[in-house]
């Protein structure tokens, strides 16, 4: 049996802490946004869809757009890992902004890295059965993987 050293410990306790922290539901959209631009809790909150009044142009899934309760969460997870910055200034009422940190910013440019590599694509293109919107969508990283999806192979 192999013994574990005390630095790889370390390094598997810090993967699982930054797993936890990045694989919340919204916790990429709370990135991206904030890489737009620095916004208030309320901002956030519409722009991911939040909003109940009409329709919102922000980011909807098929449940839904985010809670206060699930932003509240991955606002704090995210300035626990030092990648947000919150600045409360003392108007009336007091004005609250998020912003990224330098290592907020790096984190963003890795998942834009990360999402030119992958391609979205609708599926059952070949017409084998009824599709609901996004839930069929795709995502692929390999080009022969993509064109079975978008149909080519059919």
């Amino acid at each position: 049996m192999t013994e574990t050293r005390p630095d790889d410990e370390a390094r598997r306790r810090r993967w699982h802490e930054l797993h936890d922290a990045l694989s919340g539901k919204w916790t990429f959209h709370v990135l991206r946004l904030l890489d737009e631009e620095d916004a208030g809790f309320n901002e956030l909150k519409r722009r991911l869809g939040g909003s109940t009044e009409g329709t919102s142009a922000g980011c909807r899934t098929r449940s839904g757009g985010i809670t206060a309760k699930t932003l509240s969460e991955r606002l704090r997870e995210l300035r626990r890992l030092g990648a947000v910055e919150r600045e409360v200034r003392p108007t009336s009422p007091p004005t609250t902004t998020y912003s990224l940190t330098p290592r907020g910013r790096r984190f963003a440019g890795l998942l834009r890295e990360m999402e030119s590599m992958v391609d979205i694509v609708p599926c059952d293109p070949c017409g084998g059965g009824p599709c609901e919107g996004e839930e069929c969508d795709v995502a692929t990283v390999d080009e022969r993987a993509t064109a079975a999806a978008l149909g080519d192979l059919c």
